[in-house]
């Protein structure tokens, strides 16, 4: 068992999610979409997609991040993999030309060196056993992939209990928010070499310099220790020869 393996299930997980699906999920992101949509435009910034690339999208939801990938780059062969069959159901009205499979984080449903990239948005921290989420991620990655991952540090777990007192939102259901160090460890027990790590701010307020304040401050601060401190961090790995 995986020292890193939290208490609980998968079956928590899916069911939590199961039930913010049809309606919920894409409400409270609509509330607060720039704060939802600077992972997809942070994740750009890093996946550097080519024509022909193999790219896992791997818990996608509800799809919304899909447009995004696309206008990174319309010609690659992508696959969404989500965990919760309710969510798949509104991806795949949502987007019914795209390729959707439910999955286990725990076990991918992908032969070894599948892909060339794989994005993972604020999936770790809901995994039961992340050590071996990360290892399949491995498994699945080419020799020299890529893997552009973001999570909430272990800091902005006050978010979650501001959360539960104020409904800002539909919550996080099961989870754990890890420690940049503590995910970084992972990540070397898994085979994956990090090559870039930032923290990112994001004000919840709208507005185009909001935006650039936003980026300025995560540039400023993201790849030092105050990074920790951040609410999303992003990181960038290479699957080891």
């Amino acid at each position: 068992m995986s020292r890193y393996k939290n208490k609980f299930t998968m079956d928590a997980v899916r069911e939590f999610w199961d039930g913010v699906a049809e309606h919920e999920y894409e409400h409270c992101n609509e509330e607060i979409d720039r704060v939802h949509t600077q992972r997809f435009r942070e994740a750009l910034k890093r996946l550097r997609l080519g024509p022909g690339m193999r790219m896992l999208n791997v818990w996608s939801r509800i799809g919304d991040g899909i447009p995004w990938i696309r206008q990174g780059c319309s010609d690659i062969i992508l696959i969404n993999a989500e965990l919760s069959l309710e969510m798949l159901k509104v991806s795949k009205k949502l987007s019914p030309e795209e390729i959707h499979v439910q999955t286990s984080l725990h076990e991918l449903p992908f032969g070894d060196d599948s892909f060339d990239t794989v994005l993972s948005l604020e999936t770790l921290e809901h995994v039961p056993d992340p050590l071996l989420f990360l290892r399949e991620i491995r498994r699945i990655l080419v020799p020299g992939g890529r893997l552009v991952m973001s999570l909430p540090p272990s800091y902005a777990e006050w978010t979650s209990w501001l959360n539960a007192i104020h409904k800002f939102h539909h919550g996080e259901g099961p989870h754990r928010f890890i420690a940049p160090r503590v995910v970084k460890k992972m990540m070397q027990e898994a085979g994956l070499r990090l090559d870039d790590y930032q923290g990112t701010l994001f004000i919840p307020l709208e507005g185009e310099l909001i935006e650039k304040i936003d980026v300025w401050l995560s540039d400023l601060i993201g790849r030092s220790f105050l990074g920790q401190l951040c609410m999303r961090s992003f990181y960038v790995c290479t699957a080891s020869l």
